[in-house]
């Protein structure tokens, strides 16, 4: 069996031009640089959506609060399974020298949550921010419409990150948007990562093919399609749950960037080349 993520975080030393990378499940991911840092994006821990929507985990959260060490947390924007109101403040409360990055609307969130003030930064699309030891993260514009009232996010993000050249797009959740490749156009990507499920204001599984294929990017990634436990019969026949269909609409549009339908927990190494 192979050891708990956490430890295995914990141990990984990537050389000098690579990250090591670890999905989630749903939109989460955690990055560790050659130098040591942590960089959460979207995590959820918690179990909160199951009282709120009805719908549960369909797996235990791959880490707990208790074992999380990030040193920067990105939130791309509020919704619960992106800015987790049980885990980010406990996870704020038990490592003080954290950095908040998110968006306004998610501050307005994450405040009364009990997260420190002087621990947050937003970030709007369009904006960069200069997070040291080469680490830039620019707010890539996101079309989040989710439908349901209360919930609309406008200023819902995707955080690109460069550490030194090396650069990662995650799109968050949104729906196809031209915008978004307009934005990266020229930028050269070791790896991006789409939505896929296609409901609730994300990208289908085609709509995410066809930004992958006007991106320039070594690597892909789906996510977003394994976060919920629920029956065939409660899955709307709208919603795009397969990595296959998505990489399959890929090919048939000539893409020629690796597909890697991930596993959670698994231990993956990114270079300028994309995925190793």
């Amino acid at each position: 069996m192979p050891l708990p993520l956490a430890q295995r975080i914990a141990s990984a030393r990537p050389v000098p031009g690579t990250l090591a990378l670890w999905w989630l499940g749903g939109s989460g991911f955690i990055i560790k640089t050659p130098a040591g840092r942590q960089v959460w994006i979207d995590p959820y821990l918690s179990d909160i959506v199951r009282p709120m929507f009805g719908i549960g985990r369909a797996f235990p959260p791959p880490i707990s609060v208790e074992e999380a060490a990030p040193d920067i947390v990105i939130s791309s924007h509020w919704h619960e399974d992106h800015l987790d109101p049980e885990a980010i403040p406990a996870i704020a409360r038990r490592r003080p020298t954290a950095h908040f990055i998110m968006s306004p609307g998610c501050m307005a969130h994450a405040l009364p949550l009990g997260v420190p003030r002087a621990q947050v930064t937003t970030l709007i699309p369009g904006q960069t921010l200069d997070l040291g030891d080469d680490l830039k993260l620019t707010g890539i514009v996101a079309r989040h419409e989710a439908g349901v009232p209360g919930w609309e996010v406008p200023d819902a993000f995707g955080p690109l990150l460069d550490f030194a050249g090396l650069r990662i797009y995650h799109t968050g959740d949104t729906d196809y948007d031209s915008r978004i490749h307009r934005f990266l156009k020229g930028q050269s990507l070791a790896l991006a990562t789409l939505c896929i499920n296609g409901s609730v204001g994300n990208m289908n599984t085609h709509e995410a093919a066809l930004l992958a294929w006007q991106l320039d990017a070594r690597s892909l990634i789906p996510h977003h399609h394994h976060i919920w436990d629920r029956t065939p019969d409660k899955i709307p026949p709208y919603e795009t749950l397969d990595p296959q269909q998505f990489a399959a609409t890929y090919r048939k549009l000539g893409g020629t960037a690796q597909v890697h339908p991930p596993t959670v927990a698994a231990d993956l190494t990114v270079t300028q080349n994309g995925l190793a």
